[in-house]
Formats: C-alpha cells, structure tokens, sequence
C-alpha cells in the first residue's frame, strides 16, 4: 500500500510539474518567503489524488469490514468529501487570496462532514481521570475546531523545502503503527496511504524544491491528520473503540501545534489579527540561526522522530509515566523554540 501510494504520485507529481510550468501556476517570491525564484506549486494535487486512489482501493480490496470497527463505507466517503472540499479550498486559494472569513467558513463546512459520519471526541483517555466521556454537544464543536486548528496549523508550518511534508510523512507514519498495533486497520491505512503519498512528493519537494504543495496541499495534510485519530487511538487498543488517548496524538501533531499557539500569541500581544503573516516561525528562526535545506530537515525530522517515540510510550508504560515524559518533552520543545527567537513571543 505504502509503495503503491509512493509509484502513484511519482507519476502524478511531474505531470502537474508538467501542467505548472505550462500555465504558469508558480508560487512567487516575497519577503516572507525563502526560496529566491519561482516555483511551481500545486503539488498538493498529487498528494491527494494519489493518497485517495490508494484509500479507496485499500478499504474495498483489502480491509475486511469485521476489522474496520464501528466504521462503514459511509463514514469513510463522508471524511473523503471533507478532504475533497478542503483541498479545493486550498487550490482555490492558492490562485486567488481568499479573505480569511470565507476561508474559515469553508473549512468549517470541510470539518462538519466527517463529523456527521460519527468521527467525534466522544471518549478520550486523560491521564489521572482516565476514560472522559464526552457530551455530544460539547464533542461536535470541539472535534470541528480540532481540524480546522490542525489543518491551519501545518498550512502555516509550511515555509521551508522538504517541511511540512516530512512533519506530516513522519506523524502519519507513528499513526499507522499505533493504528495497525491496535488493529484498527482503516485509521492504519489512511495513515500509510499518505506515507507513501508523501515520499513520492518529497522526492521533487526535498531541498532544493522543483514544486511545492500549496495550500490545497497543506490544509489537505492537517485535515487528514487531524480525522486518522478520530478513528480511534486508545492505550487498551479495544478494535472498534472511538477512544482518542489525547496526549499522543498532540505529541505526534506538536512542532505545528506550539508553532501556530507561539505565532497566535505573538500576534495577540502586537495588537495584530491571529491571521497576520510574519517570519518568525520555527522555520525561519531555525534559518536565522544558519540551518538551510537538508541541515534544517534534518533537526526538525529528529525531533519529529523523538516525539513519535515519546508518544509510543503511552501504550507500553503506566499512563502517569508516560504523560510525565510526554509532558516533559512538550516543556523542552517550547523552551527551545522560544530561546531560538531574536524576540519574545
């Protein structure tokens, strides 16, 4: 599955490499930016298409519906039209700059699907008080505001060759083992779906990038990442069971989680809209600091690999162990990241 995913989009990538260069589709230099000419970008169109094909074939030629849990077809068409609809958000935006109220209120709608299909915050496992039930009428709300968060989250995280899809390959990577660990096989199989999706990307994306994924790219990433949890990642791993343990799906989600509630409050605190662009992400105060291209990756893949690491801790030592140590790592990630910045947050 990984390597049909991965032979898909190594085809599909040059063909919208092709079409890019045919029709100018480019993501042009500005101050913000780090590349130094322009690039074609709408890689994100080969990620998805391949990711989906891939998804799709899986759940009706290799999946038995007795392993899927509690998850029928419809609950995956319904998370599929979601992505669908944010991706064409994102491609949309990505020719037009689409006003942040009409961006929101669209992926609002994109998170609303998979919802209705039943993929909520109904159980979450919390170190302490252990299984939290949670009442619909808070579940539906904050499951919403949990993918649209991390859909934006690693759309802003995306500012540097090779970035957001290595955070994205090395999370859904941790994903699936957790998910086929627990054999919970469709979360497994969108998880590794987009692993091979986003290898075969990164082959034209790593530094020094010949595409760039867009924003149909990255909001399509934190959209799909932000739904494979929902299908359940609990530390018992009950097949079937709607239990989200929360600690290690932020832990696998956390370089963009800090990075976007670091920007959120550096913008609060100058009196700006939360939506104001800036370079003082963990990217570009990582290159302040002398990483460039396979350098940079190379410390942010790392940490990435130590996070998930730390995350598999929850489903091998006591929950009070391993929420210690997770929290511990969250301590020092926020630390270090603040220390790299020229100015305070």
């Amino acid at each position: 599955m990984v390597l049909g995913a991965f032979l898909l989009n190594t085809v599909l990538t040059p063909v919208v490499l092709f079409l890019a260069h045919r029709f100018g589709w480019y993501d042009e230099v500005d101050h913000r930016k780090i590349h130094v000419e322009d690039t074609p970008r709408l890689g994100g169109l080969g990620i998805i298409v391949s990711f989906s094909v891939t998804v799709v074939l899986a759940f009706v030629l290799v999946v038995p519906p007795e392993l899927n849990g509690l998850w029928p077809g419809s609950t995956l068409l319904m998370a599929l039209a979601g992505l669908l609809l944010i991706h064409l958000l994102g491609l949309y935006d990505d020719f037009v700059n689409l006003r942040a109220p009409f961006k929101f209120g669209i992926q609002l709608l994109a998170a609303l699907l998979p919802v209705l299909a039943g993929l909520v915050f109904r159980v979450v496992q919390v170190p302490v008080f252990g299984e939290i039930q949670i009442p619909l009428w808070i579940a539906v709300p904050a499951t919403i505001f949990w993918i649209v968060s991390i859909a934006n989250a690693v759309n802003l995280i995306d500012g540097a060759d090779g970035m957001a899809g290595g955070i994205a390959l090395i999370a859904a990577f941790f994903m699936g083992i957790i998910g086929y660990g627990q054999g919970m096989l469709l979360p497994a199989v969108f998880a590794f779906a987009l692993v091979g999706s986003l290898a075969g990307f990164l082959v034209y994306n790593a530094p020094p990038a010949k595409i760039f994924m867009g924003d149909g790219g990255s909001l399509s990433l934190g959209f799909i990442l932000a739904v494979i949890p929902l299908f359940g990642i609990s530390q018992n791993g009950s097949a079937g069971a709607p239990t989200i343990a929360i600690l290690p799906v932020v832990t696998l989600l956390f370089i963009p989680v800090a990075d976007t509630l670091m920007a959120i409050i550096r913008r609060i605190r100058r009196g700006e809209p939360i939506h104001t662009p800036d370079r003082e992400h963990l990217h570009h105060r990582l290159i302040d600091r002398g990483l460039h291209g396979h350098q940079l990756l190379a410390v942010v893949y790392t940490v990435m690999i130590v996070l998930g690491l730390i995350s598999l801790t929850w489903f091998f030592l006591p929950a009070n162990l391993s929420a210690g140590i997770i929290v511990a790592a969250w301590i020092a990630f926020v630390t270090a990241a603040v220390k790299l910045g020229r100015s305070r947050i």
